[in-house]
C-alpha cells in the first residue's frame, strides 16, 4: 500500500513538473506567414550604397546592418491589389494596357501602398504598421506593430544584394541584366509578368528593371553621408520617398542594385509598384 501511494505522488510531482514547464515556456512573436509569397531574410551587416556612382546619391558607400525580415518573392501584382480594391471599394489602380492577374501593378502612388500594407496586414488580423491621417496625408510608422509594410531602402538593397549569400552582383542576381531583369534592350517598353526572370541568391524575382518599387523612406540626395549604422530608416522628414530598382524603359547603368530614384507621395506611373515587407519577430 505505502509503494502504492508513493508511485502516486511521483506522478503526480512528475505530471505537475511537465505543466509547469508548458506553461513557463515563452510563447512565439511569429505570426503565420505565407513562405510560398515570402522569404526570411537574416539580419546582416553590409557596405551600402557605391563609390562608381552614376549619379552622386548613390554614395558614398556606408556599413549598415539590418534585422531580419519577411520579403516578398515578387513585386505586388493587380492580382494582389485588385483583391484589396474589391474588399475596401478603393479605385482600381489603372492599367497600362498589358493585362493584369501576373502583371506587376502600376499607377500606385506611395500612400495607396501604404494603405494597401494596413488592409493585408488587417485582413491577417495582424496589428498595422501605419497611423494614415487621409485630411493630411501625413503617415506615421508604428515600429512596435507586426504587420506588413513597405520595406526601407536599407532592406531593399540588402536583400537585392542576396543579403548573406550575396556574390556582388552589379544587378539582382547577377552580372548579365537580361537574364535578371526587364530593361530597355529586352522589355519591348512595357511591364512583365512578374518572375519571368531568373531570381536573385535568396529567391527574389525582378529586383532589377521591370518596375521602380516603392520604399517606406523619405529621400534626401546627401542621407548616405550622415545614415545611421543600425536600421537606418531614412531621415524624419521630406516632400518625397524613396523608389529603387530601375524599370523596364530604363538603361542598364540605371538597374544597378544601387540605383535611386524618388517622387511624391501621390505620385503615379505605369513604371511604378512596389514590393510588400514584414518584420521578422523570433
Amino acid at each position: 500500500m505505502k509503494k502504492f501511494a508513493l508511485f502516486t505522488l511521483t506522478a503526480v510531482f512528475l505530471s505537475l513538473s511537465v505543466f509547469a514547464q508548458k506553461k513557463d515556456k515563452p510563447k512565439s512573436k511569429a505570426a503565420p506567414i505565407d513562405l510560398n509569397k515570402y522569404i526570411l531574410v537574416e539580419g546582416g551587416t553590409y557596405s551600402m550604397g557605391t563609390d562608381k556612382m552614376v549619379e552622386t546619391h548613390e554614395g558614398p558607400p556606408h556599413t549598415v546592418t539590418v534585422k531580419g525580415f519577411y520579403l516578398a518573392k515578387t513585386e505586388t501584382t493587380y492580382e494582389d491589389y485588385d483583391k484589396f480594391c474589391f474588399e475596401t471599394k478603393y479605385d482600381t489602380a489603372g492599367g497600362a494596357g498589358w493585362g493584369r492577374g501576373k502583371q506587376p501593378i502600376v499607377n500606385v502612388t506611395w500612400l495607396e501602398a501604404v494603405k494597401y500594407c494596413n488592409w493585408l496586414s488587417a485582413k491577417e488580423k495582424l496589428s498595422k504598421c501605419y497611423l494614415i491621417n487621409d485630411t493630411t496625408k501625413e503617415v506615421k510608422y508604428l515600429d512596435t506593430a507586426k504587420g506588413y509594410r513597405l520595406p526601407t531602402e536599407a532592406e531593399w538593397e540588402y536583400a537585392a544584394r542576396g543579403g548573406n549569400k550575396s556574390k556582388n552582383t552589379l544587378h539582382a542576381g547577377g552580372n548579365d541584366l537580361s537574364t535578371v531583369g526587364w530593361f530597355a534592350g529586352n522589355s519591348g517598353n512595357r511591364a512583365m509578368p512578374v518572375a519571368q526572370k531568373a531570381p536573385n541568391e535568396l529567391g527574389f524575382y525582378d529586383m532589377t528593371g521591370n518596375v521602380w518599387e516603392w520604399c517606406w523612406d523619405v529621400y534626401d540626395w546627401n542621407y548616405y553621408k550622415v545614415s545611421p549604422a543600425e536600421d537606418p530608416k531614412g531621415p524624419a522628414t521630406g516632400s518625397y520617398r524613396v523608389m529603387r530598382g530601375g524599370a523596364f524603359y530604363n538603361q542598364p547603368n540605371y538597374t544597378h542594385i544601387v540605383t535611386r530614384q524618388n517622387a511624391g507621395i501621390g505620385f503615379k506611373q505605369n513604371s511604378v509598384g512596389f514590393r510588400v515587407a514584414r518584420t521578422y519577430y523570433e
